[in-house]
């Protein structure tokens, strides 16, 4: 209405879903998953998008019903680990993680980008390596 834009920087993913119409999510200092902000909270792709949306606290809820807890240190920024950045706290990750860097790749019609070789609801049979292990095993992602 206004013709204007921002950029609006937070930490806070339920103050930006009520503040931005798209977010981009960053783990040290690259973009692992841009898009509308209602595909992004509804359908996240990226294993970190999803576990940074499980801290969001649910008023309608008591306790932190399915909440990710990341195990593992936050790599430094410094010297970030080979391959994708969050594989040394990824519960998908694989040898192909840590071996090349994933590139931004449109998915979801276009709605949105996500930096995963793989990603939260592809189905396995388009997954490369999916014999491999991209699937998560029960209990690998400390859930309380």
């Amino acid at each position: 209405d206004l013709d204007l834009a921002f950029v609006f920087i937070a930490h806070d993913l339920a103050v930006v879903r009520h503040f931005c119409h798209r977010v981009a999510v960053m783990y040290l200092g690259k973009i692992v998953e841009i898009g509308d902000r209602d595909t992004i909270y509804t359908h996240p792709q990226h294993p970190y998008t999803r576990a940074l949306l499980s801290a969001i606290p649910d008023v309608t809820t008591l306790g932190p019903a399915g909440r990710i807890r990341l195990t593992g240190d936050v790599p430094t920024p410094l010297n970030p680990p080979s391959g994708c950045r969050f594989r040394t706290r990824c519960w998908k990750a694989t040898d192909h993680c840590a071996t090349e860097e994933p590139a931004l790749t449109t998915r979801d019609d276009g709605r949105q980008q996500t930096a995963c070789h793989y990603p939260e609801n592809e189905p396995a049979s388009s997954r490369e390596d999916a014999a491999v292990g991209a699937t998560p095993e029960p209990g690998s992602n400390e859930r309380t």
